[in-house]
């Protein structure tokens, strides 16, 4: 299966008025146009590219964890 890079970012919060790190992984495609962040550099895991295939694209599910374990559950719905 394909692999791709993916990073935390950081996004501007309309809602507080800060920046904030977002709560979503992302491509640093997805990160430049979608999100309009900044990518945190040294955050760069490699996973697979169906990881990046959720409501948005490009971007992870929110509080997606590329560290854990594979073959456990990674979301709750």
């Amino acid at each position: 299966m394909d692999r791709v890079k993916i990073y935390r970012f950081r996004v501007y919060d309309i809602q507080n008025d800060e920046i904030r790190t977002s709560m979503r992984w992302a491509t640093r495609e997805a990160i430049r146009d979608i999100a309009c962040g900044e990518v945190l550099e040294d955050t760069v895991r490699e996973v697979e590219a169906s990881a990046v295939q959720s409501d948005i694209v490009g971007m992870t599910e929110r509080n997606y964890d590329p560290d854990r374990r594979i073959g456990f559950q990674t979301v709750v719905r």
